[in-house]
């Protein structure tokens, strides 16, 4: 079953794949998962009580392309950088499925633990200091959907190499200080932040060079903690629009 399920993934565009146990992410302590979720992260057995495993997929952001908000409603936005995650997701359910196993979807709702606590265990990556997991092959470039499953899936071996030692380029090149190591302050990040409603000078400023409109609805996201990282490959680094605005002092 794992193997039809890495195939799957694959060949439905994802570059990563890795499955954790359920008992062993059962035992992460809870979270306060923020974001605008403002909750508490719950179990994988709290929300499916038969849950054997989660099953990781992730797609890789190439080009800044893949790094759009486009404002839908209100306050929301859509993100079609990660529409292929949801294809994905609906392939893999619809395999469990049609091999007599239960599947459920983690969302905000049923809030489960964070994703980025769970990709290591699955194999994938470690925590980086820039609060995203990063992978030795993809940097931290890669987007994560997941399938919680009764299904009894062999786990990956956790992935327990320090990927960010000493460096602290993330941190140095963040235009706003919103990193301190591998804690993000989701109030600073200008990820988190609506361009409509920065009125300062000095501050569209900033978000004007990092977080660039596109038109009145969609900007690119900041990436300036992915463009240094030591495991972004040079190709996609020279494809963000932050790379002239690196902030870290040469080496």
């Amino acid at each position: 079953m794992n193997r039809v399920l890495r195939e799957t993934c694959i060949c439905e565009g994802a570059v990563a794949y890795g499955v954790a146990s359920a008992t062993d992410v059962d035992k992460l302590p809870r979270i306060k998962i923020g974001w605008g979720i403002n909750r508490y992260s719950r179990k994988p057995t709290a929300i499916m009580p038969a849950a054997r495993s989660i099953v990781v997929f992730g797609v890789a952001s190439t080009e800044d392309l893949h790094e759009i908000a486009v404002r839908v409603r209100g306050d929301d936005h859509e993100y079609p950088g990660y529409l292929l995650l949801s294809h994905i997701r609906r392939q893999v359910v619809s395999t469990l499925r049609e091999n007599g196993f239960e599947c459920v979807l983690p969302s905000e709702k049923n809030a489960m633990v964070s994703y980025k606590r769970i990709l290591p265990l699955a194999g994938i990556g470690a925590f980086g200091k820039n609060s995203l997991v990063i992978s030795p092959e993809h940097g931290p470039w890669l987007r994560f959907g997941m399938v919680l499953t009764d299904a009894p899936l062999k786990p990956n071996r956790v992935f327990e190499r320090d990927l960010c030692g000493d460096c602290d380029k993330c941190i140095r090149a963040c235009p706003v200080s919103a990193l301190k190591p591998y804690v993000v302050d989701e109030k600073r990040c200008l990820v988190g932040i609506d361009p409509r409603k920065v009125t300062d000078a000095a501050a569209a400023s900033i978000m004007k060079t990092y977080q660039p409109p596109l038109t009145k609805r969609s900007f690119v996201m900041c990436t300036a903690c992915q463009v240094v990282c030591p495991f972004t490959s040079n190709e996609r680094r020279c494809k963000s629009h932050v790379f002239s605005f690196e902030r870290n002092d040469e080496d």
